[in-house]
This record gives structure tokens, C-alpha cells and sequence, in this order.
């Protein structure tokens, strides 16, 4: 009796459990992966551009119109792999992606090398880099499936090796979003470290282990033994499918979750410039309100799922959806706000938004996997990454523009896309209904 009531206790307090998250067991290589890759993408990823200008000697406006058509370019990534996903499966395809991004981040090392082809290289890396990471970005959901699928099944011939820890989606996609989260906000903690150093050696150290660090996450999948996917018809939610351009159902998904996809990128493009211009506040509050999105993203997703797991998706969705329109009423309003109530004003606008984040985001991915026909879900999955894409795309131009007009305008757009996508996602909702699991 001893000896068996450790364990369960051990289990009943375990930091996963108590975060809301499923047990790693079987699949460690997977999440350390995701870790690893996330700590050099944190370390790099911010420094790129000074690399450009400061090290590798390219004007500023050069250098973002590179890395941006680089970017404009690799939309093609996704529709690729939605078509070879079937074929080779997603992992291959996220062990290729890793590599790229490898080569691209380490050959851009080769800009430093005085007299050399600077721009060539650079045009060629970027590229490199943005098609690896888009490609990484339209696999890597599906493998997470596929382990939160295994798991599942794991848990019903042997319910004790999950310790009673959920294993749906949702808390592996929150799991995902941790480990990236806590990797990327750990690698850009380092980089503030480096850039105390003077010279060009911070930017090519972090250059060096982010390449390594993509080399090493691509290693580890590679020895990973792999989690089988289901087979057709092996679930109840599985039916024929024609290919999703045909699916209505799922394409007003992709579009709903393009909306929201648009409400989480705006608060980093336009809070910064927002605070400064818009508001008049000081320059020094923008570092800790992002800071705070960033430490509840990196933490508080499985709890989220855990506390939201009782209710239907769909309005889950919804819920989030109206979050982010009063988030932007908010948000609009804080120019009338008396200056003795801006700070906690702020604070309080940036938090009612990651609640917003924190609800979508797991359950928008259990959701579009979940919906998805089994036998082509990585496909699917592929296709719902351009949800993200557009988004990102859009948000920064939509931005400057309706700031430009007025500072309370962007936010106010951010209310209605929020609504338009609540209705959408009810829409979507009534076409999936007969196939998602609730």
C-alpha cells in the first residue's frame, strides 16, 4: 500500500496536472523539440534585422523589404504541403522545415564575411528561412495531433499512465503553446544578456545556436519513433471528403479564424505606437505590458482549456470573440481615460486581451483539428494556417492606415472584425456540428 500510494500522490500534484496539461510520457522527443527550436527562434529571431544593418552593412529599408518578400513569397508553403502532407506525412515535412531553417540562419553568417556577396546571400537565407518556417507552422500542428491521438489511446488500455491528466487536444495544443511560449521568451531573456557584450559577437553567436538549435529540434524528431496516425473511418467524426475548397463548412472556419487570427496580432503591432503617439504615455510602460501577455501566454493556456473544457467549442470561440471586442472598446476608449487612471487602464485592456488569446487559441486548433476529415487532417490543418498568414500580413498595413486617421480607429475596427467573427464562427459551427467532438 506503500509503495502505490506515492505515485498517486505524486501524480495528483504534478505541475502539469495542477497547469492543466497531459502527460509528456511517449513523447519527449516532441516537446523537447518544440522547446528547443522555440529558445533559438527567441534567441535570433529579434536580432535579425540589426544583423542586417549593423553587421552585414544593408540599409534598413533594404533589409525589411528582403525579409518581408521573403515572407510574401512562402505563402505558397502551406497549399504545397496541404498537397504532399498525405504522401510523406507531417513530420518528414517539419524535419525538412527545421533543416531549411537551419541552413538559411546559418548561411546567413556568410554576410559577415567582409567583401562577400552580401545580398545574394541574404536574398537566398531569408528566403530559406521563410519557406522552412512557414512549412513548420502548416506540419506542426498535425503531428501534435497525431500525439495527442496516441496519447488518447494510450490512456484507454492503460488509464493509469496518464495519472487521470487530460489528453484532448486542446491541452496538447496549450502544451505546444507553453513550451514555445516559456522557449521564446527564455531565448529573447538571453539575447538581452548578449547585447551587453560590444561588437558583432552577440549577433553572431546568436546566429550560431539558433541554427544549431533548428539542427538539433530536426535530430530529435528524426530519432523520435513517431506516433501512427488513425486510420479512415477509424473515428465516428471521420465522413467523405472531396477536398476542402468543396468544404464550406470548414473554409468559413478558416475565414472566422482568420478574423481572430487578426484580433491577436494587433495587439503587437499597434500597442507599442499606440501608447506612445496615441496616448502620450510613457515610452518604458510598453516593455511591461507586453511582458505580461507574454508570461500568462507562456503559462496559463492549460488552464484555460482546463477551465473552458466544460463548454461547447463553438462557444468557447464566441466567448473569446467577444472578449476582443470589448477588448477594443476598450482599448479605443483609454483616450479619454484621466491620467491618473492610464497605467492601471492599460493593464487592466492587456489582460481582458490575453484571456481573449488564451481562450482562442488551444481551442481554435482542437476545433479545425478536430473537424477536419481524419484521413487528410494534416491537409486541412495546412490549409487553416493560412488563417495565421493573412493575419499577419494584414494587421500591420490595416494599423498604420486607421491610425493615421484617427488613434481610437483601429481599435474600433478590431470590435467589429471580433463580432464578424463570432458570427462566423457560429455559422461554421452549425455546418460542423455533425462531425466534431464536443
Amino acid at each position: 500500500m506503500r509503495r502505490s500510494s506515492l505515485p498517486e500522490k505524486s501524480r495528483r500534484f504534478s505541475i502539469p496536472r495542477m497547469l492543466g496539461l497531459p502527460s509528456v510520457r511517449g513523447h519527449v522527443p516532441l516537446v523537447t523539440a518544440l522547446g528547443i527550436d522555440a529558445v533559438g527562434t527567441g534567441l535570433a529571431g529579434p536580432l535579425v534585422l540589426l544583423y542586417l544593418s549593423t553587421v552585414a552593412g544593408l540599409p534598413i529599408a533594404t533589409a525589411g523589404i528582403v525579409v518581408t518578400s521573403a515572407g510574401v513569397i512562402s505563402l505558397a508553403v502551406p497549399a504545397v504541403s496541404a498537397l504532399i502532407s498525405g504522401r510523406v506525412g507531417p513530420k518528414a515535412i517539419v524535419i525538412f522545415a527545421l533543416v531549411l531553417q537551419g541552413a538559411g540562419t546559418g548561411g546567413l553568417l556568410l554576410a559577415a564575411v567582409p567583401g562577400g556577396p552580401v545580398l545574394p546571400v541574404v536574398i537566398g537565407c531569408c528566403l530559406l528561412n521563410a519557406v522552412g518556417g512557414r512549412a513548420f507552422w502548416s506540419s506542426v500542428f498535425a503531428l501534435i495531433a497525431d500525439a495527442a491521438d496516441s496519447a488518447e489511446a494510450a490512456a484507454r488500455v492503460e488509464p493509469a499512465a496518464e495519472g487521470g491528466a487530460r489528453t484532448g487536444k486542446e491541452a496538447w495544443f496549450a502544451l505546444s503553446g507553453v513550451t514555445q511560449g516559456v522557449g521564446y521568451t527564455l531565448g529573447a531573456l538571453i539575447a538581452g544578456a548578449l547585447l551587453i557584450i560590444p561588437g558583432t559577437l552577440p549577433y553572431l553567436i546568436a546566429l550560431t545556436v539558433n541554427a544549431a538549435s533548428f539542427l538539433v529540434a530536426a535530430l530529435l524528431l528524426a530519432r523520435d519513433p513517431g506516433h501512427p496516425r488513425p486510420e479512415p473511418g477509424s473515428d465516428q467524426q471521420d465522413h467523405p471528403h472531396t477536398g476542402v475548397h468543396r468544404d464550406w463548412p470548414y473554409l468559413v472556419l478558416i475565414g472566422a479564424n482568420t478574423l481572430f487570427a487578426f484580433c491577436s496580432t494587433i495587439l503587437s503591432v499597434g500597442l507599442p505606437l499606440y501608447v506612445v503617439q496615441g496616448l502620450n504615455a510613457p515610452a518604458w510602460l510598453i516593455g511591461p505590458l507586453l511582458a505580461l501577455n507574454t508570461v500568462l501566454g507562456a503559462t496559463c493556456q492549460g488552464i484555460a482549456v482546463r477551465v473552458t473544457r466544460r463548454f461547447r467549442r463553438i462557444r468557447v470561440l464566441v466567448f473569446a470573440g467577444l472578449l476582443w471586442a470589448g477588448w477594443g472598446i476598450a482599448t479605443a476608449a483609454l483616450g479619454l481615460a484621466p491620467v491618473w487612471l492610464l497605467v492601471p487602464a492599460l493593464f487592466c485592456s492587456v489582460l481582458l486581451y490575453s484571456v481573449a488569446e488564451l481562450t482562442h487559441a488551444p481551442v481554435s486548433m482542437g476545433l479545425a483539428s478536430d473537424a477536419a476529415p481524419t484521413a487528410v487532417r494534416a491537409s486541412y490543418l495546412s490549409w487553416f494556417q493560412y488563417s495565421f498568414a493573412l493575419a499577419t500580413i494584414a494587421a500591420p498595413g490595416a494599423f498604420a492606415v486607421t491610425f493615421a486617421v484617427d488613434p481610437a480607429l483601429p481599435w474600433l475596427i478590431t470590435t467589429a472584425v471580433a463580432g464578424l467573427g463570432s458570427a462566423g464562427i457560429l455559422l461554421a459551427g452549425r455546418g460542423l456540428a455533425e462531425r466534431i467532438r464536443e
